[in-house]
């Protein structure tokens, strides 16, 4: 009798070790296969359910260009705007000058700085880098044409504020005149109190429209400069799209010594117009 209850519990014992091993390896597996290609599948329903919201999914392309970037955090706090969803109107940056120079001026000098840096971003190395290629790259596309919309579309508020601007001058300096002669009719009647009322809006006016004129500048530069990023990163696009094949399957194409004329005729390049013209 004790021989068969020591051999119960040790069938017991052999089942309970057996279960226990099976859901051991049955989480490895899962663990493992959602490295493999789970992970694309999950990346690839994400991509389809961003795009089908009209928004941009970055994936690991977000992180490679966070880093990219490198700005600080303190740069950041420093710039409490974001351009693409915060306008501050001119009289505001004019009547509160320090908050105005952080807004007008230094949040678009970051912008532009972190602007470039995306477009400074290694592909080849992007892609190097990516366990998936494919993804990686349509993940760079999104972040490209995110920026290329969103300064586009902050191009028209720029440009708005330039005539905002220029309308402020130009009512700025018919102001300065018109107090320089009331000043000067002031002063020569010997009116102290006018003379000191007169001198004070003088001052006041000609510090507004210093500050408007140094900003019409800055937005002018500003403006220049964004259409020059997004004149690249329209070309990049371009290249990027137009040879996404090439890119994700890592192939290079060599232009021989010897010339390029028999290049054409046997496909190996085309143009975008004559590559669009077979779809």
């Amino acid at each position: 009798m004790a021989l068969q209850t020591e051999i119960k519990d040790f069938t017991k014992k052999v089942l309970l070790l057996g279960i226990i091993l099976s859901f051991l390896i049955n989480l490895i597996f899962t663990y493992v296969s959602s490295l493999g290609s789970g992970s694309s599948a999950y990346a690839s329903g994400n991509d389809g359910k961003f795009r089908q919201a009209n928004i941009p999914y970055l994936g690991n392309t977000g992180v490679a260009i966070a880093m990219n970037i490198g700005l600080h955090e303190k740069e950041k706090q420093n710039t409490p705007v974001n351009l693409y969803a915060e306008v501050m109107p001119i009289g505001e940056v004019l009547a509160d000058t320090g908050l105005g120079r952080q807004k007008l001026i230094s949040s678009n000098m970051v912008a532009a700085s972190e602007y470039l840096n995306v477009l400074k971003t290694d592909v080849n190395k992007l892609l190097d880098s990516a366990n998936d290629r494919e993804a990686m790259l349509e993940s760079f596309l999104d972040q490209l044409k995110y920026r290329y919309t969103s300064t586009n579309s902050y191009l028209s508020t720029l440009s708005a504020q330039v005539t905002e601007l220029q309308g402020t001058v130009t009512a700025s300096n018919g102001s300065i005149e018109t107090t320089k002669t009331a000043l000067t009719a002031a002063y020569k009647n010997l009116d102290y109190d006018r003379t000191e009322e007169l001198l004070t809006a003088y001052l006041a006016e000609k510090q507004k429209n210093t500050y408007a004129a140094t900003y019409l500048v800055f937005l002018g530069k500003f403006i220049s400069t964004y259409q020059i990023l997004n004149a690249y990163n329209k070309t990049l696009l371009d290249t990027l799209i137009n040879n996404k094949e090439a890119l994700i399957k890592n192939v290079t194409v060599i232009m021989p010594d010897s010339g390029t004329s028999l290049m054409k005729q046997l496909n190996l390049v085309k143009t975008e117009a004559e590559w669009k013209a077979r779809q």
